[in-house]
This record gives C-alpha cells, structure tokens and sequence, in this order.
C-alpha cells in the first residue's frame, strides 16, 4: 500500500523557474498542511463531512488520525482517557495492517459535518505549528513506509494501542509519543520518524511492562504481608 499522493504539479523545488535546467528540476510532494487545506478548499457548500474530510486526506488520513488519538495522553492523562483513545486507535490500526486504502467509519459517522468556516479556523491557528513539524520531517527513506513496511507500522501501532488500553499506571504516555512520531512518519513519508518510532515503541514496552512487574510484585508482597500466605 503506497502512502505517496499525487505531487504537487506546482510544487518544483526551490530555484526551479522557466530558466532552469530541466534536468534538474524535482517535484516536491505536497505536505500535510497543503494536502488539509487543499481538501476544505475543494469542497462545496458551508459544511464538510467528515467522510469528504477523510475521502480527500486519502491515506495520510491514518497519520492524521493517529496523532490526534495519540495528543491527548502524551502528557499524563486521567484514569481511563487511554482506554477512551486507544480502542479507536486499534480499530484505525487494523484497517491499516489489512490494507485498507483509507480509514473506514460507518455511513452515520461519515455523514457528520463541521462548518468549513469553523475547521478553516482551527486549521489556520494550528498552521503555523504544521510548518515547524514539516520543517524537521520530510520525505527520506521513504521504503521504510511503503507497501509491507506501511502494514509493519500499522501493527506497531494495533500493539501500542492494545498497550494503551491496559490499565497501567503512568503507562500510557511513552507509547502515545511512539504512536505520535509513526503517524509524523506516515503523513510526510518519512522514513527516519518511523525508525525513531520504533525506538521508542521498544523503549515504551519496556517501561510498560516493567510497571507490570513491579505492580504484580507488590500485590504479592501485600498478599503475602496482610494475609499471611
């Protein structure tokens, strides 16, 4: 499954006018932030639905989703939020590992709308932030996040979801931050997010488990001290 969407016809690298040399002329993909408001753009009437949302996103729409399901627990979240976003998440991730194209939603999710003047709004305030992240990642690597090794990510992110889930103490923000550079990764093809992903979602199964561990060992202790067996 191939994460590239069409480039940018307008797009030529910096430099590139009528006068350059034609040899060297390169198209650059279009980034994220582009691709959100090109999509709004086209768009008519004063509503977009979030199946047009995803539709026009295409499958940058699973990097989009996992990041806004990973934001809200990256930083210690309360009792049961992780639960709240990682079941989503696993649905979202499955679709991936399987190969769907873009995230499927049932009819009656697709249909919901939001004012277009609303999500330009949030889309503008938000812009400025985009850039800087599209600044630091780029496409590079890019086979590290196509075909089988797109599939390879999604199945990281179906176990740091399950991962997620689990009611472990101060657990959840080591693999939403993994979760959050898989989907930097994923939307801007970006082939060295995807490793520093993998890194951390290696680092955040340590520390989850090792939170196991020690949990499971002060249950025994506990059993073992008021209970006298």
């Amino acid at each position: 499954m191939d994460t590239q969407l069409p480039p940018d016809r307008d797009g030529l690298s910096a430099g590139a006018g009528p006068g350059a040399d034609q040899g060297h002329e390169r198209i650059r993909p279009k980034r994220t932030t582009d691709v959100l408001f090109d999509t709004i753009a086209q768009v008519e009437g004063e509503r977009i639905s979030i199946g047009q949302l995803i539709d026009g996103l295409g499958e940058r729409a699973y990097g989009i989703l996992f990041m806004l399901l990973a934001l809200p627990t990256i930083i210690p979240a309360p009792p049961g939020m992780s639960a709240v976003t990682g079941t989503p998440m696993l649905f979202f991730a499955l679709q991936m590992v399987i190969g769907h194209p873009h995230p499927w939603l049932p009819a009656t999710l697709r249909r919901r709308s939001v004012a277009r003047a609303d999500l330009l709004g949030v889309l503008n305030k938000c812009a400025p932030w985009l850039r800087k992240v599209e600044r630091i990642t780029r496409p590079r690597l890019t086979y590290m996040v196509d075909g089988w090794m797109e599939r390879f990510a999604g199945v990281v992110v179906l176990f740091l979801a399950f991962v997620l889930i689990l009611p472990i103490f101060m657990g959840n923000m080591f693999p939403s931050i993994a979760v959050a550079l898989i989907a930097l990764a994923v939307m801007e093809r970006d082939g060295i997010a995807v490793i520093a992903g993998y890194i951390a979602a290696v680092a955040s199964t340590i520390v989850a488990f090792g939170f196991i561990v020690v949990t499971f060992k002060v249950m025994i202790y506990a059993v073992h001290e008021f209970l006298g067996l």
